[in-house]
């Protein structure tokens, strides 16, 4: 049966779109058949999907990651798509407060829902809200924690409040200027051998395996 992971935050700066995209190629270089599904009008997963079937035309080696595009008040067509493979993940927009009854649809035929949030106050004000409708809608949801370092004042602090409401990811993301880099080309840091932040990643992608496979 198809599997699908909702990407989704109702902050934008999040790192939805990085996240989606690490999460199908880890996937796909797993064995499994994957889509991306791009509900965001900004298309940032899309754009980035066409990047990389343009670059596979030329190094086919690099493993084959589709997206495909849709609009959220069209999503179970959207969906409809991904009957054949084996996984896919959904990036949406980041005003979810105009779409709820669309997201929160999505969020109960999904298999996990995640939240990326960056370690800031603001985001802890944004995804709290996010994650106590969330709790209407689905049993499985997690938090992953982006740009996060472990050595300042405020990461306990907000890993705190999130841990009284919600799963919250034990791997987190840590801050890699360099990880926006091979998007430009239709890549991740999961495309190159010894990528600086790679492993954050892997550990990730074990983690969600295992709550959704």
């Amino acid at each position: 049966m198809t599997k699908v992971i909702l990407v989704s935050s109702p902050k934008g700066g999040s790192g939805k779109s990085v996240v989606a995209r690490h999460l199908l190629v880890l996937a796909a270089q797993n064995g499994l058949t994957v889509l991306g599904v791009d509900f965001d009008k900004q298309g940032t997963l899309e754009k980035w999907g066409n990047r990389r079937k343009k670059l596979r035309e030329k190094y086919p080696d690099f493993i084959d990651v589709p997206v495909i595009s849709s609009t959220l008040q069209a999503w179970r067509s959207g969906l409809n798509n991904a009957e054949k493979y084996d996984l896919v993940v959904v990036d949406t927009p980041p005003s979810v407060e105009d779409h709820m009854s669309a997201i929160t649809g999505l969020a109960q035929k999904a298999d996990l829902v995640v939240i990326p949030s960056v370690c800031t106050q603001d985001d802890v004000d944004s995804v709290l809200p996010w994650v106590s409708i969330l709790k209407n809608a689905t049993k499985n949801s997690i938090i992953i924690l982006n740009r996060a370092n472990r050595r300042t004042n405020s990461f306990a602090r907000i890993r705190g409040s999130f841990l009284k409401v919600a799963d919250v990811c034990p791997v987190e993301l840590p801050q890699l200027e360099d990880v926006h880099v091979p998007s430009g080309k239709g890549l991740t840091l999961l495309d190159f051998t010894k990528s600086r932040g790679q492993e954050a990643f892997e550990e990730l992608w074990l983690f969600v395996k295992r709550k959704v496979l």
